[in-house]
């Protein structure tokens, strides 16, 4: 089995062994029925990976290949050891997908972006709640910074399944025990530490953005280790059951204003 064939078994057993987890070890992240949420949720994925299917059907891994075949990218210029290669490609992959995350909290980006935030809860399924429009603009994003890099193939895709494999990882509602955490988000994103960026505050949701290794929240000064008491998830303009709809999960970003749904104060 290739790693390509790996990718989906992968995603479905992580997806079955935390929702496993949920039911045993719940941190209370969610209230409403999990099939209510994983309906909407898979829904929404669905349709921004059948727009990708359409659109670029082998994602950023056309842009590692173009780079080969063209010589492009720094790692087409020197000759590195492959080991050296491959590491320098993940880290760079996960600093740009924490850059990523970042400007997508400015506006006019955060609108697309806060379709993920204004989930009231928090699971597993949030891992996959994200507009097909910010999808797009982020595989745009992996692909410039794949070629600027010629990043191998194999490695671009290993860390798509490492992307998706910590999207669900860091937004399962399970609570680490502080001895597991603590050691555990030295090195890697938690799901203790993520949830405190999914907070109705804005000085918290500006944290933690980190998606696999925890070294770039430190290193770029957004860690945040606690959340302050009165935490909540999600964003104070959608909090009505009728805003967690699929049809309303694709509009939010058209709203009147709707980057205004952030509390400011601390």
């Amino acid at each position: 089995m290739t790693l390509e064939d790996s990718r989906v078994w992968i995603f479905v057993g992580l997806w079955l062994l935390l929702a496993v987890l949920e039911s045993f070890a719940s941190a209370g992240g969610r209230q409403s029925p999990r099939s209510l949420r994983w309906r909407r949720h898979l829904g929404l994925a669905g349709l921004y990976v059948l727009m990708l299917r359409i659109i670029a059907p082998g994602g950023a891994v056309v842009g590692a290949l173009w780079a080969d075949e063209n010589h492009a990218g720094l790692l087409q210029q020197v000759q590195w050891p492959a080991w050296a290669g491959w590491a320098l490609s993940l880290l760079v992959l996960d600093l740009a997908i924490y850059w990523q995350h970042r400007i997508f909290h400015l506006r006019p980006l955060w609108w697309l972006h806060a379709v993920h935030h204004s989930d009231n809860e928090f699971d597993l399924s949030t891992g996959i709640r994200f507009h097909p429009f910010e999808i797009l603009l982020s595989l745009i994003w992996k692909i410039c910074v794949v070629v600027a890099l010629g990043a191998p193939a194999e490695v671009v895709l290993l860390y798509e399944i490492i992307l998706s494999s910590m999207a669900l990882f860091t937004h399962a509602d399970v609570r680490l025990p502080e001895s597991v955490d603590r050691p555990l988000r030295r090195l890697i994103v938690t799901p203790n530490m993520h949830r405190i960026h999914h907070s109705t505050r804005q000085y918290e949701t500006d944290s933690n953005y980190g998606n696999a290794l925890s070294v770039w929240d430190r290193l770029f000064r957004s860690y945040r280790s606690q959340p302050d008491p009165g935490f909540q998830f999600g964003l104070e303009r959608w909090r009505a059951p009728a805003d967690q709809r699929l049809g309303r999960l694709l509009g939010q970003p058209f709203d009147d204003e709707p980057g205004t749904d952030r509390l400011d104060s601390d």
